[in-house]
């Protein structure tokens, strides 16, 4: 058993737990708490991939500190505000980023007048890392936050675990897929060892594993719907 597996198996056994623990027995508090969690490792890994300058520990530890703010405004004021006021939050955690960006931009343009061609490569790859980051804040923070609001619908808990399943299960069946059959790499300059046979792999075990838990947990919806959810969650993921 090499060692990714290992780790695979032994996060498995421990997060489970914890995860069942904080949908099922801590109610919207526990999704609440667990969503931050994800967020703050999504939006972590995401600023390891895209922050190269030298000042990327600071840009990263701004990012979740608003994605913090970002989630605990949306604990505080979901019940009280409404959805189309909610659809507000990401400009909060935008203005954020936008007073702490603001004084390397000057730092930037201040070498930039030092060193023309070096100041203003420097300063485009500033803007590039500040224009992914306004991505990163919305996948990484806002997508995680909606597994609040779905905790709060008819069969919440179900759909929650729904969602989470199609995730787990694309992760597992592409691992398994990619290691037996992987030949043609999906992004290679993104996730070097992700493959078209791993992704294909991926799609189908969440169509299995989380139709049939849909099948049997959650009333009403078609096959035809859950088909369309599934896949997208899995291409989102």
């Amino acid at each position: 058993m090499n060692q990714n597996l290992k780790l695979r198996i032994i996060t498995a056994l421990i997060g489970v737990p914890i995860i069942l623990l904080c949908l099922i027995g801590l109610g919207i508090e526990g999704v609440a708490f667990f969503s931050w969690i994800i967020s703050m490792g999504m939006l972590f890994e995401f600023c390891q991939m895209f922050f190269k300058l030298e000042d990327s520990r600071r840009k990263t530890f701004i990012a979740l500190i608003a994605a913090t703010f970002i989630h605990a405004f949306n604990y505080v004021f979901n019940s009280q505000m409404s959805s189309s006021l909610l659809g507000l939050l990401p400009v909060y955690g935008f203005f954020i980023l936008f007073l702490f960006m603001v004084p390397p931009l000057f730092n930037y343009q201040s070498k930039a007048a030092l060193d023309t061609e070096a100041g203003i490569e420097l300063l485009h790859k500033h803007f590039n890392e500040l224009m992914a980051l306004c991505f990163g804040m919305v996948y990484c923070v806002w997508f995680p936050l909606l597994l609040v609001s779905i905790r709060e619908m008819t069969n919440g808990k179900h759909w929650v675990i729904f969602c989470l399943l199609i995730v787990w299960a694309s992760d597992t069946f592409a691992y398994f897929a990619g290691k037996l059959f992987g030949k043609h790499f999906l992004y290679p300059t993104i996730s070097p060892k992700k493959t078209w046979e791993g992704a294909i792999g991926g799609a189908i075990g969440a169509l299995g594993v989380a139709g049939s838990y849909a099948h049997y947990f959650i009333p009403g919806p078609s096959l035809s719907v859950l088909f369309v959810i599934i896949l997208t969650v899995n291409a989102a993921s």
